[in-house]
């Protein structure tokens, strides 16, 4: 049992716990009402994609707090990981949002850029974990979690091959339409990616707290706040402003571009 209200060192975790709830149920909700109307569509899409956004704010929180290698731990760039990672999420969400205007006249370049504007934050999140996993051997760092992660990294990577591949349906067309669909498969991919990133997390929170609490600096309240603050309102005034679009877009163009 955690007492989270006088244990600050648990609050990166509870705000972990939060966005990882809040994404799976926004990408249901996205694939339940998208089908109520062409523009109900793409702001179902919008709204997922922040909840997407947020919990990488999310995973970075927890990963400055609790997973960073020794080296690298209250350095310049630990100093500043967790603003960065506000950064990619209100550029990420904003691309994503703009990538669903490129459909149907530009599907390439929508793909691309999809694919992009989740990969970077990705990246930038879980460099912390590529520098342990591969440059710190034998360091106190590497514990039981390490696996976790490299097992979480594994499915990320299968998640965005299925993403970008659109396998098996692309070998037997109309066969995987209802149960076996990459999206579907997909979804599968990141849950399982999410619960291993979430005992990885857990572990090394467990692990490492005497080592972390001697020697690094622990957010504060006020920064993990300010920082879920930022990326809710500036991910939302991306949301409205491309919604304000499309609601500007006149009917038969919108029409031609969802037919």
């Amino acid at each position: 049992m955690t007492d989270v209200q006088n244990d600050s060192y648990s609050w990166p975790l509870l705000v972990y716990m939060g966005t990882s709830c809040v994404f799976p149920l926004a990408s249901s909700c996205a694939h339940t009402f998208s089908s109520m109307s062409r523009k109900a569509r793409h702001i179902c899409y919008f709204l997922d994609y922040g909840a997407v956004n947020l919990f990488s704010l999310g995973s970075a929180i927890a990963y400055s707090a609790y997973t960073f290698p020794d080296p690298l731990v209250s350095t310049t760039f630990h100093d500043y990981y967790v603003v960065l990672a506000v950064l990619n999420t209100i550029v990420s969400t904003g691309l994503s949002c703009y990538s669903r205007f490129l459909e149907i006249q530009k599907p390439k370049l929508c793909k691309v850029l999809r694919v992009l504007a989740f990969a970077y934050p990705y990246t930038w999140d879980s460099f912390p974990i590529f520098y342990r996993l591969f440059l710190c051997p034998g360091e106190s760092a590497q514990n039981e979690a390490s696996s976790y992660h490299q097992k979480h990294m594994a499915m990320t990577l299968l998640a965005s091959f299925l993403y970008s591949a659109h396998l098996p349906e692309r070998l037997a067309p109309g066969r995987f339409d209802y149960i076996g669909h990459s999206h579907q498969l997909f979804h599968v991919c990141v849950i399982l990616a999410t619960h291993m990133q979430m005992e990885a997390i857990v572990l090394d929170k467990t692990l490492r707290k005497e080592w972390l609490l001697a020697t690094s600096r622990l957010l504060s309240f006020h920064q993990i706040a300010g920082a879920l603050l930022l990326c809710i309102i500036f991910s939302l005034s991306n949301i409205i402003y491309f919604s304000a679009v499309l609601y500007k877009m006149p009917e038969p163009e919108l029409h031609k571009k969802e037919t």
